[in-house]
Order: structure tokens, then C-alpha cells, then sequence
């Protein structure tokens, strides 16, 4: 199963009549327990099915509904480590990491579920917020509705939640998604927090994030602290750099510092489609 053919489903799903029967679609409750299989293989052929009966006019309104949540949940249980689990499949699929066939699958199964513009499935793309911009984007267009569990996300001991989180925060200021001053002063809690935290990953996102505030001046003493003092050192020294250059949160500080300083202004990207950089509509 490929991201294409899950595209080409959604797309048949967003072009659905307003007006649909109550008939219900025998096949929906079959097909909701193939979502919850033990077998990756069998939950993404659960996935298809469901994709092409949300494809299909004569699937009910309620039905309709049952199928997004049932979708909404599967990509919860992958974010929870779903992939990983052993199944029937056999054992040349399995290795390190996910691997292509899951990988793809685990691809698709957020896009669509990003597409969907369902506020239900904030906790879902916040636990997939890891894998880049469609995961992200897709929680920040909800702006105010999505920032308290991004906010609770970033105090995850977790740091790959963390920083996803961190990266949501990011894209709501980046195309102002949140702008309102009692969540913005919210939004600056957080990133303290995260400046602080004992994860190196944490700290060095936060201030990617603290770029795109309007009023960042407000860290610089935080930040001449990280740049002075950080205790992370890279083990690797890949570039040839000095000693000091391992220091790389240290090395973040300080180029950040340099961008207040000369009131550089981050770049925003302006390469998505409006319909990952456009608010969701209510």
C-alpha cells in the first residue's frame, strides 16, 4: 500500500455528497476489528478497507464517523509503538526500526489521518508529531484548541515528545496560529521549562522554537547562561571543529543570540500547501 493510493481515497472522501443515507454498510464492523488486529499486515489492510468505505456514497453518516475514529485510534496504538509488537508476519520483516512496508504504511496512515481536519485526532498527531511537518503542521493549524496537550507534551520525559511538541509550538508562531497574549505567555512558560530540561535534544529545540517569538529579547540572559555554561558535549567531532564546537546547545545559544542581537528575522516557510499553513476552520 502506497502514500498515493491514500491520497487518491482521501481525495474521493473530501468530495463526498452533504446529504447521505442512514444505511448502514455491512462491512464496517469487520472492518473496525481489522484495525485492532495483532498483525501490522492485517491492521493496514484494515486501514485500506476503511479508507475505501469512507470513498464510498452508500456508507452512512454514522458509519462515516465510526471509520474516522476507528482510523484516529489505529494511528494512536502505531504512535505507541504498534510496529514493534510481533505478529504472524514473517521473520525476515522484522529488523531494526520499522522498515520500508511498515514505514510506508505508518507514512500514509498520518497523512491521512493529518487530512482528515478532525480535532479528535490532536492526540494522535501529537504522538506522531516525531516524524516531520505533515504531523506538526496538522496539530497547529487547531492553534488554541491543540496547545494545552502540545504544552503538557513538551514535559514529556520523552525526549522525541518532547521536541515534537516543541516542534508544533514552532509552526503555530511561525504562521501565527497562536497570537493571543494569554497564550503566548503560556507558550513562554513552556519553553522555559523546556531551556531547562535534562535532555540536550529538549534544550536545543526550545530555542528553534524561541526564534519565531515576536518578543524573544526577553531570554537573551537565559541564553548567554546556556551559551556560557551547558554541560552537553557531543561525542563526535565530525566537522574538524574546535574542542568548543562539540558543545553544540552551547554553539545554538550563542547563534541565537547573534539573531536577537541583530534583529534577524526567522525564515517562514512558505513552500506548503495552504492546506497544511491555513488554520482549520470550525
Amino acid at each position: 500500500m502506497r502514500v498515493a493510493l491514500f491520497a487518491w481515497v482521501l481525495l474521493a472522501v473530501l468530495q463526498l455528497p452533504a446529504q447521505q443515507t442512514d444505511t448502514a454498510h455491512p462491512a464496517v464492523s469487520s472492518v473496525l476489528e481489522g484495525m485492532k488486529s495483532k498483525s501490522w499486515t492485517e491492521r493496514e489492510k484494515g486501514f485500506g478497507e476503511a479508507a475505501d468505505l469512507l470513498g464510498s456514497a452508500e456508507t452512512s453518516a454514522k458509519d462515516v464517523d465510526r471509520l474516522r475514529l476507528g482510523i484516529i485510534q489505529l494511528l494512536v496504538h502505531e504512535d505507541n509503538g504498534g510496529l514493534k509488537e510481533a505478529d504472524d508476519v514473517t521473520a525476515e520483516n522484522y529488523g531494526e526500526g520499522y522498515g520500508e512496508g511498515k514505514s510506508e504504511y505508518y507514512a500514509g496512515l498520518i497523512e491521512f489521518v493529518a487530512a482528515l481536519n478532525d480535532e479528535r485526532a490532536i492526540p494522535a498527531l501529537l504522538g506522531a508529531a516525531g516524524s516531520g511537518g505533515i504531523a506538526t503542521r496538522a496539530v497547529a493549524r487547531f492553534g488554541k484548541n491543540a496547545l494545552v496537550p502540545t504544552l503538557e507534551q513538551v514535559k514529556s520525559g520523552d525526549s522525541d515528545s518532547a521536541t515534537g511538541a516543541l516542534h508544533v509550538i514552532r509552526d503555530m508562531l511561525e504562521f501565527g496560529f497562536v497570537s493571543d497574549p494569554a497564550s503566548l505567555l503560556r507558550v513562554k512558560g513552556s519553553l522555559r521549562l523546556a531551556l531547562a530540561s535534562p535532555e540536550y535534544r529538549v534544550r536545543e529545540n526550545a530555542m528553534g522554537t524561541i526564534e519565531y517569538l515576536a518578543d524573544r529579547q526577553e531570554f537573551v540572559p537565559i541564553l548567554q547562561d546556556i551559551a556560557e555554561h551547558d554541560p552537553y558535549k557531543s561525542p563526535y567531532n565530525l566537522g574538524g571543529g574546535s574542542e568548543e564546537d562539540q558543545y553544540r546547545v552551547r554553539r545554538r545559544a550563542r547563534l541565537l543570540l547573534r539573531k536577537i542581537a541583530n534583529n534577524e528575522q526567522p525564515v517562514i516557510d512558505k513552500g506548503w500547501p495552504p492546506s497544511e499553513s491555513q488554520p482549520v476552520k470550525p
